[in-house]
């Protein structure tokens, strides 16, 4: 436990660091804010000696010096409020320069994971993580920074009542340890339900993600009831936590204040009793009475630093351990670099499996020359698609090798690969951005007229030029206003765009009409030739005119040959065909 704790003390120092590494991004203006934050601190110790002077001067009818130390009271107030307008200006930018370097490093670690680790996550964990876990640990931080010279300023405050009265001195030191170990033991309660509803929270997100993005499957099936049912389990459970969190926080405030309350008495005893004992003038007394909210002002800044410290721990070690890679793997690449591939494809041995431990691929052998189109066919389930996750590198073969011209593919570079190979899918993902944007998303330095010629090839152009505004027309959210057959030809565009060597078609035509179908195949024919083309295909009548046919089946090519020596030698080609067909 106590090895546990000491842990935990060091991550938080170390993420201390981290985040002073973003703060410092400001620090013109984190210059600006210490300086008035001293400021702050003195004028806050010199304020309550200067208001007893007031009441000094009412008592010995020293008017006139009344009216001049009022003036002085004036004045400090009105310097105090204008520092803390100053002290809001520049937290503000500390924190706007603070939270963007946050969410971008953030959002680079998240594309740089690993599949796996985000096949195995809910979206509502990263979408949480980089818009309130950020946010709360810029926002925590200065907090931080706020309370550490609000603590160091009243503290000063007990520097002088030890000075002006030694026993006033151990009341209030006894009263403020007191209240910290109450305030402590709130935090650590505060702590553990915090930690659980930011869980709920992540789950909560996650569900709207996808209720959003699925809306309208959700409508088709009539599944809006099971949802609702769903999200509204969650929701509720999240509120039960926040409840449990505010009636936590409720009891102990209230406890708080009941201790407040009994010491600020004994205070006034305590004083009547020095006052009579002749131990403390009236004076002095009136001092060290106006200096008591500033005691309690040290008490909630402990106690703020404590609470915030313990929320700095929790964001900052959910935003950090997917940048510094401590809890999610981030992708690994080579530090050979190749700037155009010439084509080639070859698997040595390759052996897969999911983190199940269920076997996809077992030794498998393949080899696609440059130019050269292929298509995979099989059942579904005999691994067809992770080939083509493993071509692209978004997965590791488990055994075995996989060569690009030759070159062992986890030996290359991001960009060796990225920029030289490219996969279509069956749902290609469009933003909703305009066609042009989508394109230049592969491209940002494509000319009007390589775009044009991209469209051309991939049968789309003649569509675009009947839109309203052509290549400016937005798409909407998932390219909802194109239809499929649409988004295949604008993901065909991109690719093109793009100018990869080798060119994936993952389930390219599955889900299309049979005349989409067609100018996806009149697409792929205009291409046939200038790259390496590989195609998984559940309708074989898309691949006829492949170079090269390889059947699948149970994680191993069993045969391969064209479209008619297959369907002699295959009786599992065959019988795809003919089911296909229904014969």
């Amino acid at each position: 436990m106590e090895k546990n704790k000491k842990e935990e003390r060091k991550q938080v120092k170390i993420n201390l660091k981290r985040t002073w590494n973003y703060i410092k991004l400001a620090k013109g203006n984190l210059v600006y804010y210490v300086v008035v934050s001293i400021i702050e601190a003195i004028i806050s110790i010199l304020l309550p000696i200067v208001s007893a002077k007031i009441i000094l001067n009412m008592t010995d009818g020293l008017f006139l010096q009344l009216i001049l130390t009022g003036l002085v009271v004036l004045f400090l107030h009105s310097i105090v409020r204008l520092i803390s307008f100053f002290k809001t200006v520049f937290y503000k930018r500390i924190f706007n320069v603070t939270i963007e370097a946050m969410k971008m490093d953030l959002t680079k670690a998240i594309l740089d994971l690993e599949i796996r680790e985000l096949d195995n996550s809910n979206s509502g964990l990263f979408i949480n993580r980089i818009n309130k876990d950020t946010e709360d640990i810029a926002g925590v931080f200065m907090e931080f920074a706020y309370w550490i010279s609000y603590i160091i300023s009243n503290m000063g405050v007990l520097v002088t009542i030890f000075i002006l009265n030694k026993y006033m001195f151990v009341f209030s030191l006894i009263t403020t340890l007191t209240c910290y170990f109450i305030h402590r033991k709130k935090v650590n309660k505060m702590y553990k339900i915090q930690k659980k509803l930011r869980s709920l929270s992540e789950d909560v997100t996650s569900l709207s993600t996808e209720v959003i993005r699925g809306i309208r499957d959700i409508k088709v099936l009539n599944a809006s009831d099971v949802v609702l049912s769903s999200m509204g389990k969650r929701i509720n459970d999240v509120l039960d936590e926040r409840s449990k969190l505010i009636n936590n926080r409720n009891l102990f405030d209230i406890l708080d204040s009941i201790v407040k309350n009994v010491f600020s008495f004994l205070f006034l005893v305590l004083g009547v009793y020095l006052c009579s004992k002749n131990l403390l003038t009236i004076p002095v007394f009136v001092i060290l009475y106006n200096y008591l909210n500033k005691v309690y002002g040290l008490l909630n800044g402990i106690a703020n630093l404590s609470e915030y410290l313990k929320t700095f721990a929790l964001s900052s070690s959910r935003i950090y351990e997917i940048i510094y890679n401590e809890e999610f793997k981030k992708e690994e690449f080579g530090d050979k670099h190749i700037d155009k591939i010439i084509g080639n494809i070859e698997f040595k041995n390759v052996s897969f499996e999911y983190n199940d431990n269920v076997s996809v691929l077992k030794k498998l052998n393949l080899k696609i020359k440059e130019n050269e189109t292929v298509a995979i066919v099989g059942k579904s389930g005999a691994g067809k698609t992770t080939l083509f996750s493993l071509m692209s590198y978004l997965y590791k073969p488990t055994k075995g090798k996989i060569l690009i011209d030759g070159i062992d593919i986890s030996k290359l570079d991001r960009g060796s690969i990225r920029d030289n190979i490219s996969i279509i899918t069956q749902n290609p993902y469009i933003f909703n951005f305009s066609i042009k944007e989508n394109l230049l998303l592969t491209s940002p330095d494509a000319t009007d007229d390589e775009i044009k010629n991209a469209c051309k090839i991939a049968s789309l152009d003649e569509f675009i030029e009947t839109l309203p505004d052509g290549y400016d027309t937005v798409v909407g959210e998932g390219g909802v206003t194109l239809s499929g057959g649409q988004r295949q030809r604008l993901a065909i565009a991109r690719a093109l765009l793009m100018k990869t060597k080798i060119i994936l078609f993952d389930e390219a035509t599955s889900a299309l009409d049979n005349d989409t179908q067609a100018n996806i195949q009149e697409s792929i024919k205009h291409m046939k030739g200038d790259f390496t083309i590989v195609i998984v295909a559940h309708r074989l009548s898309t691949i006829k005119d492949a170079d090269r046919i390889l059947v699948l089946d149970d994680g191993a090519i069993v045969q391969e040959g064209t479209h008619k020596q297959l369907m002699k030698s295959s009786t599992l080609y065959k019988n795809l065909y003919k089911k296909e067909n229904n014969e």
